[in-house]
């Protein structure tokens, strides 16, 4: 394979320009789907609630930047292989190749574009989607829903006001439905401390919380403490309730994500699938030039020249649901212990870098 140091600059931007230019049209028209399913699906509480109006409009609005950041991949894969197919079917390709211009030289420019893609995403992860999402989630369950908002982080751990008291938790897991280092504070009439109950952790069985480890303790007014033989864990809350103070992995940026793995660490908890959250939030950016590198690997061997440009948007559609799919199997295991975190969150990406590696090297010129 021949290469010169660089081409000249005008080719250059004419490569990168036959990228971009399809890659924008499908990171918007994927945005527009993923935001319309989006709206299709919250309709009948958008109808309910009167969210068809303003309040709807700035909901959607600020969703818009963890749409882009999920869609971003796939887009860069689409642009790429349409941008190609486009210069495939005029044979633009051929008569580059015939110029002595080799693969490789007409990757770089390329390339360059998805790297700025993915520090993009990596900002756009960072600086913009945490508090965006947060407001969202705010406007959708409080504003709209009418959602009491009757608890807090402190510390990062959660506090509720209850009818007769309060209830503290180290955490939530939304998707067991699962309390870890739960207490229940019933005060009296005078606001002072009455019962004390403490459970390692308690889970919803769909009618109540069943604890585990439970302790409980009275409080008499002389300060004496009498440990009782309350076995019930009466929160007077359901998972529901705690979901709206449950902050999800795309609500923190990197710093807040490792200071609260940390608490949890220090508290002496099992911080569990945060941890290839984390590792997800490195990972995740270089998808784009990881897609980039496999749909120019695809585009130039070993498909035709004559290449259609809805071949193309299928296989872009095919490889994007094969990622996500592999991403999703691999993340469940990180979450369910059985992949370590960074094995689980970097395994997708090394897979499809691998095979977009073999087909460029293993391809011939034209």
């Amino acid at each position: 394979m021949r290469f010169r140091p660089r081409l000249s600059p005008v080719m250059d931007r004419f490569i990168a320009g036959q990228f971009f230019g399809p890659f924008m049209v499908c990171l918007a028209a994927f945005t527009a789907a993923y935001l319309l399913g989006d709206m299709f699906d919250r309709f009948d509480d958008l109808l309910r609630y009167g969210g068809l109006g303003l309040l709807g409009l700035q909901y959607f609005a600020l969703k818009l930047p963890l749409i882009m950041s999920q869609v971003l991949p796939v887009a860069c894969l689409a642009g790429v292989l349409l941008g190609f197919a486009l210069l495939n079917r005029s044979g633009e390709v051929l008569a580059c190749q015939q110029l002595g211009i080799s693969r490789l030289e007409m990757t770089v420019p390329v390339l360059a574009i998805a790297i700025l893609i993915s520090g993009f995403n990596f900002f756009l992860n960072e600086m913009i989607v945490p508090a965006a999402t947060r407001q969202a989630k705010y406007l959708y369950d409080v504003q709209l829903k009418k959602r009491r908002l009757q608890g807090v982080f402190a510390n990062r751990r959660i506090w509720v006001r209850v009818r007769d008291g309060f209830v503290s938790a180290d955490i939530f897991d939304g998707k067991r439905n699962e309390l870890v280092g739960v207490s229940h504070y019933e005060l009296d009439d005078a606001f002072g401390l009455k019962d004390l109950v403490r459970a390692e952790s308690a889970k919803w069985n769909g009618r109540k919380w069943v604890p585990d480890q439970i302790n409980s303790f009275a409080m008499e007014s002389s300060g004496n403490v009498t440990k009782t033989r309350n076995m019930r864990l009466d929160l007077g809350l359901t998972p529901a309730d705690f979901g709206l103070l449950r902050a999800e992995p795309e609500e923190f940026s990197l710093w807040e994500l490792n200071r609260y793995i940390q608490d949890l660490r220090n508290k002496g908890l099992d911080p569990g699938g945060y941890v290839v959250d984390r590792d997800l939030k490195y990972a995740m950016p270089l998808a784009c030039l990881i897609m980039v590198a496999l749909g120019i690997a695809l585009s130039l061997d070993p498909l035709p020249r004559s290449s259609s440009l809805g071949r193309s948007f299928l296989l872009a559609i095919l490889i994007g649901f094969g990622y996500w799919l592999f991403f999703g199997m691999t993340s469940s295991l990180g979450r369910s212990g059985l992949l370590a975190a960074w094995i689980a969150a970097w395994l997708p990406n090394f897979t499809f870098a691998m095979i977009a590696l073999s087909l460029f090297l293993f391809g011939e010129e034209r």
